[in-house]
């Protein structure tokens, strides 16, 4: 039954496909090398819609997106990943790897010309660990001298490790050395923010005329659900090499509506492709369609907080092991993806640890794994009796409808009549207002690593983290990971780190299904992006320039 279902998606997908093929074939759109002269606006697909543009409070992509163009960190980042001078022009480290020194530059301005100083990061920084915020990402700043403590609700803000040597000189001093702290630091909940309009307008300041920001663009325009403008700031600092003067962004959440507008040339550069159309793009745009292996983890949540996955973790292990990454990667999804049997994907720390202990069945025949889950799921208490009823919840996209119907329909052969599932697909935000307060079962999870280290993934579930969407909390995987990150070994390190993964693997709080690739459209006159090695897919517009030919 398994292979004839996979065959009967495999007959859709080609039917699919070959419609494509057939509109590809049919279609003699001429797609200029160049930009029409005197062309200034670069027009990005975005996704979805920004839930916010605070830097405290953002935890999703589409609003990354946005951020990255409006402001710049002490830190920037490089088209490698790479932590290089942002408003930081330089900066010194102590001999015990606590102490950072940061030289702010003269020239860093805000967006109304007022200057960029220390005190703007401080100002920043407070904000984010201030319990009273209730930002996601507060736990980015825990290396930070008191910074959990405040966000504890136990220190005032005032008693973060941070000093204002003078308005252009920033000294930090961390609880203990982190090698990556530089990379932290070019994460938004790092950035500074301008008190004065927070002040003025509070959660409003977001707004078109009131959100003052200092990177290379300011915010313009913003129409909910239609587009955002930004438009080039003229203090940013290095202005000068900011090319292109506007860019918008449209929340297009239909992937074959914004392939339209690509190929009909109001897109410069898509968000992501149709999953059924990839390998037609492929022949059809081969220098235009850039595929990369992104540094993130496509996952589903158990809500372990309630029945019928709270206490029970042989139901979610069953779950789990009848769940064939193999195929989801090669046959239902087929962007390049790769299986994943651990929490945390392969290629981080440039790939030393990508020896992570797996889940012991991963090697096991399919049919195997699905004996086994059987006689788990039943010692569960499930039959045909009495069956399991569960609602996979998921965001609209097609690549997530296509993932989830695939499980449901993996878990439905597997189990028989002793499981129901259902499918419920939600709006973004009221899909991430429901994973952050449990009001889910199993919902669809992603985590794209914000820099290159493991910790990026392994604190996740940690309990309490506000990222951690399973609600999962182990103490002793807590105490491992502290352990790990304050050790100052690295065989060590690693060695607590595979003793936590165990551990978490084998409580099953989260399926791991596969490593996310991501796939865009960029038109061929759009120069200075060169995503080969970007694998956070973390985007400046401010790279970027038009090709105006001759």
């Amino acid at each position: 039954m398994y292979k004839k279902h996979i065959l009967s998606i495999a007959i859709i997908s080609l039917a699919v496909a070959m419609g494509s093929l057939l509109s590809a074939c049919n279609d003699n759109h001429k797609h200029d090398q160049y930009a029409p002269a005197g062309k200034d606006i670069l027009i990005r697909g975005n996704g979805a819609e920004p839930p916010t543009l605070d830097t405290a409070i953002m935890q999703d992509v589409n609003s990354a997106a946005v951020i990255y163009d409006l402001y710049e960190g002490l830190t920037d980042f490089d088209q490698s990943d790479r932590p290089i001078p942002g408003l930081a022009s330089s900066w010194t480290i102590s001999k015990d790897g606590k102490v950072y020194t940061f030289h702010i530059r003269p020239d860093a301005k805000w967006s109304n010309g007022a200057p960029v100083t220390a005190a703007d990061f401080v100002y920043g920084w407070q904000r984010t660990l201030d319990p009273k915020t209730a930002s996601p990402y507060a736990f980015t700043l825990f290396s930070v001298v008191n910074a959990k403590a405040i966000n504890a609700g136990k220190m005032p803000v005032s008693s973060l490790g941070v000093k204002v040597l003078d308005p252009h000189t920033l000294q930090v001093t961390l609880v203990r050395p982190v090698s990556y702290f530089l990379q932290v630091l070019t994460h938004p909940s790092t950035y500074a923010v301008y008190a004065p309009s927070i002040q003025k307008y509070g959660k409003a300041f977001t707004q078109p005329g009131n959100l003052v920001s200092d990177g290379a663009y300011m915010l313009k325009e913003w129409v909910p659900n239609g587009y955002i403008t930004l438009v080039k700031n003229p203090y940013y600092y290095d202005a000068a090499n900011v090319k292109i003067s506007t860019v918008k962004f449209l929340p297009i959440v239909d992937t074959n509506s914004e392939l339209a507008q690509y190929k009909a040339g109001s897109i410069d550069m898509t968000y992501t492709t149709p999953v059924d159309q990839y390998k037609t793009l492929l022949t059809q745009y081969p220098t235009q369609l850039h595929t990369v292996a992104w540094t993130a983890t496509y996952y589903y949540d158990f809500n372990v907080t309630a029945a019928p996955f709270k206490n029970n973790p042989k139901l979610r292990q069953a779950l789990s092991m009848t769940v064939d990454r193999d195929v989801l990667a090669t046959q239902i999804l087929g962007q390049q993806q790769t299986p994943l049997y651990t929490f945390v994907p392969k290629g981080i720390e440039q790939g030393a640890l990508d020896a992570f202990v797996p889940y012991s069945w991963q090697k096991q025949a399919y049919k195997d794994r699905v004996t086994e889950a059987q006689k788990l799921f039943t010692a569960a208490g499930y039959s045909d009796a009495h069956p399991l009823e569960i609602t996979i919840a998921y965001n609209t996209n097609d690549l997530h409808k296509k993932v989830a119907l695939a499980i449901a329909s993996m878990w439905q052969q597997a189990f028989g009549k002793a499981i129901e599932v259902k499918l419920n697909n939600q709006e973004w935000s009221v899909f991430i207002q429901a994973r952050n307060t449990a009001q889910f079962q199993v919902a669809r999870d992603g985590w794209v690593a914000d820099f290159d280290t493991a910790d990026n993934f392994t604190e996740l579930l940690m309990c309490g983290n506000p990222q951690n969407s399973s609600h999962y909390c182990n103490h002793k995987y807590d105490e491992l990971i502290n352990q790990a990150e304050a050790s100052t070994h690295p065989a060590a390190r690693v060695k607590l780190l595979e003793q936590s993964q165990a551990l978490m693997l084998n409580d099953y709080p989260t399926i791991p299904l596969v490593q996310y690739t991501y796939f865009r459209l960029v038109k061929p006159y759009i120069k200075g992006y060169d995503p080969t090695n970007n694998h956070l897919d973390h985007v400046h517009s401010k790279w970027f320039y038009f090709d105006y030919g001759k």
